[in-house]
């Protein structure tokens, strides 16, 4: 078995990925490690990043190379996204991640992050009836891509994240009336533009992708009683956005157990992912719990022969 390694720098968090090839070419993964590392933070307000975050990356990318190491990965490939693509001082941090780990970050565009979604959402559900609209939640984009018969025919990326959405949300003299005004944004855009493409064609199917819809598919579990589900209906999204608004920042940690860096974020990522239902006339959102990291990890086996149309599982 070949062991390969993925690192998604996001604009909220850091995330790295280990899998194992097998030869029916599937996909074992072994490993999956966070850090709470927000690029954003400082990107989406003064265009830069601040020494702070980037020492912080850095000793989050140190992690990452020790934990590589220890797996013994023969193959690592390192992707960063809307933070890494804004940010004016991007190559110092590049540098100095790769004089201190060796790894390379690559900044990819907002068509190839949600290429790569696509990749591992179709590796884990099956999304080759009909169509579907993709969404891909991060902290500085989100990235809505269109599928017909499992072929990806359009994406489009909003530069509507959650982080970028909560300095709004937070901010003195704009406040909830311009959130809620991006959120319309969010909802004329994907409208015009599957009309544009489709017709008037009802969709009728969401799939949510990020860290945020997983954090949506364990607080519907919660309520039923299971550590997580796989879909959630626009009722359990009210029920949620009810809960959040009715808590504090330090009770969601509390009675909702939402880590500090996802306590604020999720907030908005519930009224995106509501919107999208309404606007694609969808009665569920379906969450495969895959993300970029996964795409980048199934193009990396690809790319070296060792994958072909084989499962993506999780110790």
């Amino acid at each position: 078995m070949t062991t390969l390694a993925a690192i998604d720098a996001g604009s909220n968090a850091m995330r790295l990925i280990i899998g194992r090839v097998g030869r029916n070419g599937g996909v074992e993964v072994v490993q999956n490690s966070r850090e709470a590392v927000r690029l954003g933070k400082d990107v989406f307000a003064d265009g830069r990043m601040s020494r702070k975050i980037m020492k912080a990356a850095t000793a989050a990318f140190r992690r990452f190379h020790e934990t590589i190491e220890e797996w013994g990965v023969e193959h690592t490939v390192a992707v960063g996204t809307s933070a890494l693509r804004e940010a004016e001082n991007r190559d110092d941090l590049l540098d100095r991640i790769h004089s201190k780990t060796g790894i390379e970050v690559n900044v990819i565009g907002g068509l190839e992050e949600a290429r790569l979604v696509h990749l591992a959402v179709s590796r884990k559900i099956d999304i080759s009836e009909g169509e579907a609209v993709l969404v891909d939640i991060g902290g500085g984009s989100v990235e809505v891509t269109l599928t017909s018969g499992g072929v990806l025919i359009e994406s489009r990326t909003l530069k509507v994240g959650t982080v970028r959405m909560l300095q709004v949300l937070n901010h003195p003299q704009h406040g909830f009336s311009d959130f809620m005004a991006q959120i319309e944004e969010i909802k004329r855009e994907t409208i015009d533009w599957t009309t544009g493409v489709l017709g008037h064609h009802l969709v009728g199917r969401l799939v949510g992708t990020g860290g945020n819809v997983d954090s949506i598919a364990d607080l519907t579990g919660k309520r039923v009683g299971r550590k997580a589900t796989s879909f959630a209906s626009s009722g359990d999204l009210q029920r949620i956005q009810t809960q959040l608004e009715s808590l504090s920042f330090k009770g969601r940690q509390r009675e909702l157990r939402l880590r500090p860096d996802r306590a604020d974020v999720i907030y908005p990522a519930v009224i995106v992912v509501q919107a999208l239902m309404n606007t694609v006339w969808a009665s569920n959102l379906a969450i495969p719990r895959v993300g970029l990291k996964d795409g980048v990890l199934l193009e990396l086996a690809n790319s070296l022969g060792l994958a072909s149309s084989g499962p993506i599982t999780y110790l």
